[in-house]
């Protein structure tokens, strides 16, 4: 069971989830869901084993704008142009996962290294490996190498010693 109170979210409700074990909680997000509460579509949508379901309610949070269901929906997408649409709409939305997919999946180089320069510049510590692994200029990719190694991401020595 759910219920909404206050007047504190952009959406004038917060909503509480007032349940103890799993399967109450996923019965009351499909219910909020069910209701037209975004982020509920989107919780409940992974939550769903049945893929078609899945999709249903990611692609329905997705269209309400709700920017982690556009990365969630992309990834469930089976049709490359589709993919990449929604992989865009949530990258033109800050979302640095997308951001960084978006980078990887990108046949140009050119367009590769300015979003993952983007999610880098963000501090998504992935995109700031990737860079330095894919840029050209030498000093860029000491940076983000070091910059990378700095914040826990596994850079070898050889590839420290290269930058």
């Amino acid at each position: 069971m759910y219920r909404s109170i206050g007047t504190e979210s952009n959406e004038g409700h917060i909503h509480v989830f007032l349940c103890e074990d799993a399967a109450d909680r996923t019965h009351s997000l499909r219910q909020a869901a069910e209701d037209g509460h975004v982020p509920a579509m989107f919780h409940y949508g992974l939550r769903c084993d049945d893929r078609q379901e899945r999709r249903r309610w990611l692609r329905e949070a997705a269209h309400e704008e709700y920017v982690p269901a556009m990365y969630a929906f992309a990834l469930e997408c089976n049709k490359p142009s589709r993919r990449r649409y929604w992989l865009r709409k949530a990258a033109e939305e800050g979302h640095l996962e997308a951001i960084h997919t978006l980078a990887s999946e990108c046949d140009n180089p050119e367009d590769r290294i300015r979003w993952l320069r983007v999610a880098a510049g963000e501090g998504y510590v992935p995109a700031m490996y990737d860079l330095g692994l894919a840029t050209a200029d030498l000093r860029e990719r000491h940076r983000w190498l070091h910059e990378a190694a700095r914040n826990g991401w596994p850079v070898l020595d050889a590839q420290l010693c290269d930058a």
